[in-house]
């Protein structure tokens, strides 16, 4: 190879490594009220005391926990065999409530997504799960103030609700288990489905997404519903119908609902951010991210409200075959974005 061609390879690779070094992620150059907790890591849920955050490093994994001030990371499933868990939330008397396939198949990851089985891990998580033998699709809504639990059965149509009690020999069972909200029963189209999401803590009212679709994809289209627990009326939070406005987090207080959400793009594209929805009747909602216009392929979702309602962690989430897998979670400190925003 002549000296000049050499030179001129070497000036490429120095060009081409150097271009690279300065492409960006979601992660990098965040604004003073957000911080990376991890940069790996999904599904984060806080800890009652908003001490520590769980976490999944992916689906079907061990769960670890971080600490917000130390940012120490502990193993918290890794000590007994099982068969990987999907999802972790937090039980009201500090014990964890954990999703996971009954049998693993690496060969067919995916098959089991939609009937995962719950567990029980009773703190201070030094033993196995012990099996709640029922079997949910995505997440359960978990109440803070009772034991009240609500999930929504495989095939998304039905929603469930039991209270979580402890037998004589501390074992959790679920009892008075009754159906709340039935599409079937109500002879909604088949396109048409349910996620349960959490408890209004100001009124006797569960949150829940109402999907709507076609048969052969239902989830095109989403919306926030309540549920009066008493009555059974369902009414609608927001009420877009063609766009994807999906229920997450609420906080502790009942003032603001956090939305993963498209209004900012073409629908049934997924093309998600994080909104905040405030629920003091003004209905107003702010988009808090832009990460999915401003880094395609990306998104943040997945918000969780801290105990004290002053942080959200958030999952920067990123587009694969299977919604929604993440590579690190941030925190976004509300008082601080409310305060530069002055």
């Amino acid at each position: 190879m002549k000296i000049s061609h050499l030179f001129l390879f070497i000036l490429g690779i120095v060009f081409c490594n150097k271009s690279i070094a300065q492409e960006s992620g979601p992660l990098d150059d965040l604004p003073s009220h957000m911080s990376v907790l991890l940069d790996w890591g999904q599904r984060p849920e806080w800890s009652l005391d908003g001490k520590y955050v769980y976490f999944l490093p992916r689906d079907y994994s061990d769960v670890f926990r971080i600490d917000v001030a130390t940012k120490e990371i502990t193993p918290v499933t890794s000590h007994y065999f099982h068969e990987s868990y999907n999802r972790i939330f937090c039980l009201g008397n500090g014990d964890l409530l954990l999703e996971g396939p009954e049998r693993y198949d690496s060969r067919d990851p995916w098959k089991d997504r939609h009937r995962l089985r719950m567990y029980v891990l009773k703190a201070p998580f030094d033993q196995q799960t012990i099996p709640l033998n029922i079997s949910i699709d995505e997440g359960p809504a978990i109440s803070k103030k009772d034991n009240r639990f609500a999930w929504t059965l495989p095939g998304q149509r039905v929603i469930k609700m039991a209270e979580l009690e402890y037998d004589d020999k501390g074992q959790p069972v679920l009892v008075n288990e009754r159906t709340v909200l039935s599409f079937d029963d109500l002879q909604k189209p088949m396109s048409e489905r349910l996620e349960t999401q959490d408890f209004y803590p100001n009124a006797n009212k569960l949150i829940f997404t109402y999907y709507r679709g076609t048969e052969e994809e239902p989830f095109y289209f989403a919306d926030p519903y309540f549920l009066d627990l008493e009555t059974g009326v369902i009414e609608p939070i927001l009420d877009r119908k063609d766009g994807y406005d999906e229920a997450e987090g609420v906080s502790p207080d009942g003032t603001f609902l956090m939305i993963e959400s498209d209004r900012h793009t073409e629908p049934k594209h997924w093309e998600i951010d994080v909104y905040l929805l405030k629920l003091d009747g003004s209905l107003e909602m702010e988009r808090l991210l832009d990460w999915s216009d401003r880094f395609p392929g990306s998104h943040s979702d997945n918000p969780v409200v801290s105990p004290d309602a002053k942080t959200i962690a958030i999952q920067f989430g990123f587009n694969v075959s299977q919604p929604w897998q993440g590579k690190g979670i941030v925190l976004f400190d509300l008082e601080k974005y409310q305060q530069g925003k002055k």
